[in-house]
């Protein structure tokens, strides 16, 4: 086991493997298949999940995991690649993305309904009665309307991937036909938004992802892989998931970043017009009237209440113990994620297969002066949890979707223009361990 000053000496003179970098990866090739279905922050690009299933489960027998499925990266490429796969995500709208970009339907079957949809549309009559005070916050009336008469069309599609399919489309679509400022990853207005008609830019993007179907469904049919398994399940990782000890073979995930996003922010508006549909979406109002309770159930997230524990690393302890000098509740935040991670890892443990692999794309950043050296926790609290080291990886981020800065004032990521801006994350790192 590597003591706490060889864990940070390691990570010292970690230089960035050139291969891992992927620079030759265009937006074609990071867009590739369903990879380009929805939109979702921060999400890692395909070529790292796809390399590391290579390199350590080259037997697609293998079942591979990713506690933190967000968009379905993992499960995608583990699919293309002929592994079953499994994810969990605390959030119902990566359940509903990744199961639409999971899930190959047969080309002819989508162009068929595209036709059907918008005979329904041409002859729909919405009927909502009560709608959730927010939606009149971020639409117009006139584009409430349209927007429901693409909903009730949709919800005639009588086949469920299907019907599934075109409202993955209309979710991604809400963001563009809100008063929301495009390029912001904050619910943020924008009062000189030019609003595009809500149904031409839902078959602009809807075509894009039929093209991106038929993509996938015939490099699946070529392999023989579309009928593998690629499951994913709404949970808290935190919590102890529904899978049996020792059952999965191979982790690949990216935990959200410390006091990073508001994952459930960046969400509400699918949160909020499916909440309003409690026949179709079961459960999904409880998301947005309790809107509140349900973001602080976010790993990462702020206004959680102070936790008390050990996080098992003395790397964290030193991190929380120089923010608290500088801010108590950014303190509290950064406790309170460590504190959730150690429960993470240490379920990540109980389902791999002795000799299985956990990796963990992770990147350091800085809050208000205070190095966050997340990488380095990692590692730490995983061999506290019964791992031991396979390798360490440090990579250049070149394609992550996530903004680089910071505001160096408030630590919370901010836009280029920002006077006050730091640099964010610059690299990353791939923490590889191995399961006793």
């Amino acid at each position: 086991m590597q003591t706490v000053a060889s864990i940070q000496k390691t990570f010292k003179i970690l230089k960035p493997q050139e291969k891992w970098s992927f620079r030759d990866a265009g937006r074609s090739q990071t867009t590739a298949f369903t990879h380009a279905y929805h939109r979702y922050p921060a999400k890692f690009i395909p070529q790292i999940v796809r390399k590391l299933i290579e390199d350590y489960a080259p037997d697609n027998t293998q079942v591979v995991c990713d506690p933190f499925g967000g968009c379905g990266t993992t499960l995608v490429e583990a699919k293309l690649l002929g592994h079953k796969s499994i994810g969990f995500d605390i959030n119902p709208v990566a359940k509903l993305i990744t199961q639409t970009k999971t899930v190959p339907i047969r080309p002819r079957t989508l162009v068929n309904n595209r036709n059907k949809f918008l005979k329904y549309y041409e002859t729909t009559t919405p009927h909502f009665s009560n709608r959730h005070e927010r939606i009149s916050y971020w639409f117009d009336e006139e584009t409430v309307h349209e927007l429901d008469r693409i909903y009730f069309a949709i919800k005639k599609i009588k086949e469920y991937n299907t019907r599934r399919f075109f409202l993955c489309a209309f979710s991604h679509n809400l963001k563009n036909c809100s008063r929301w400022l495009m390029k912001s990853i904050k619910p943020t207005i924008d009062k000189n938004k030019v609003i595009p008609n809500p149904l031409k830019s839902f078959l602009r993007h809807l075509d894009l992802m039929i093209k991106k179907n038929e993509q996938f469904y015939s490099k699946l049919v070529e392999s023989g892989y579309e009928k593998v398994s690629a499951k994913m399940y709404r949970r808290d990782s935190t919590k102890k998931l529904p899978l049996n000890s020792s059952f999965i073979d191979l982790i690949i995930t990216s935990p959200p970043y410390v006091t990073s996003y508001e994952y459930a922010d960046l969400h509400q508006l699918s949160l909020l017009w499916f909440g309003d549909d409690p026949k179709h979406f079961k459960k999904w109002n409880r998301f947005s009237d309790e809107f509140i309770d349900f973001r602080r159930n976010f790993i990462g997230t702020r206004s959680k209440k102070e936790k008390s524990g050990d996080f098992d690393s003395v790397i964290a302890k030193m991190i929380v113990n120089d923010l608290f000098q500088v801010k108590r509740p950014l303190a509290i935040d950064v406790a309170n994620y460590f504190l959730d991670m150690k429960k993470v890892f240490g379920e990540m443990h109980r389902i791999l297969k002795p000799g299985g692999k956990a990796c963990i794309i992770i990147g350091n950043t800085n809050l208000r002066g205070v190095e966050i050296s997340n990488a380095q926790v990692v590692a730490e609290q995983m061999q506290q949890a019964s791992f031991k080291k396979v390798e360490f990886i440090k990579r250049e981020i070149q394609n992550k979707m996530i903004t680089p800065w910071r505001d160096s004032e408030t630590g919370k990521f901010t836009g280029k223009d920002n006077h006050s801006k730091i640099r964010a994350y610059e690299f990353e790192y791939v923490v590889v361990m191995e399961k006793y």
